[in-house]
């Protein structure tokens, strides 16, 4: 282990966003000091898609060890700290139960820099245990995993709510076809959105958009 300093954080509970993701609403941590380890590539991977829970001891070697700067003087995350594999690095915040909450990546010249760090570290072994998988949204970039969550929320509620008719119509939007039992049509689309998101699904976000503002008026 060795203490990094001065670098920004975007984290995140849902994934770690490339730094070309960020967004201006983001809340930018500033850190003035947190602890790096290196770690093997398959642990590194397990942080960042899926939800793990990390052993006691791993807690108490990292607690209170990093420190933010804030606007009036510097706080300190409870369980937080860098991994490396040499090939990327990855913040992470724990709870306190060990459970892996938050993560970030870096920006691209500061995370270079930690991997040149890394590179004289030993790498350690770490105890953990896997909760479960996180969905693959790596294939996605942040507007198109905004877009897809949003329909499906919309869809999960529509069929919730015995809207079938706009069921009917983001089907036909997408497929082009009505000679479905809505039960159907609802899965299908489930399933699409989830494994094969396409140009089509941000057509349909901004239409349905559209509709929605028109509604208000």
């Amino acid at each position: 282990m060795i203490n990094v300093y001065d670098i920004v954080l975007n984290f995140s509970d849902c994934r770690a966003y490339e730094f070309f993701e960020w967004d201006k609403k983001d809340d930018i941590e500033h850190i003035k000091k947190m602890p790096l380890f290196r770690v093997s590539s398959k642990t590194l991977s397990d942080f960042l898609t899926k939800k793990v829970i990390i052993d006691k001891e791993f807690l108490e070697e990292i607690y209170n060890k990093t420190e933010v700067f804030m606007k009036n003087g510097e706080e300190t995350i409870p369980y937080a700290c860098l991994f490396s594999d040499l090939s990327r690095v990855l913040a992470v915040e724990f709870s306190e139960k060990g459970v892996n909450c938050y993560k970030s990546f870096l920006l691209l010249d500061e995370e270079e820099e930690l991997l040149d760090i890394t590179s004289s570290l030993s790498t350690i072994e770490l105890t953990y245990k896997v909760k479960k998988t996180l969905p693959d949204a790596s294939f996605l970039t942040r507007k198109e995993e905004f877009v897809r969550n949003y329909l499906m929320k919309d869809l999960k509620a529509s069929f919730s709510n015995k809207n079938y008719h706009k069921i009917n119509y983001m089907y036909e939007e997408c497929f082009h076809n009505s000679n479905k039992k809505i039960e159907e049509k609802y899965l299908e689309l489930l399933n699409d959105l989830d494994t094969n998101f396409t140009e089509k699904y941000l057509e349909l976000f901004h239409i349905l958009k559209l509709s929605n503002k028109k509604k208000v008026k």
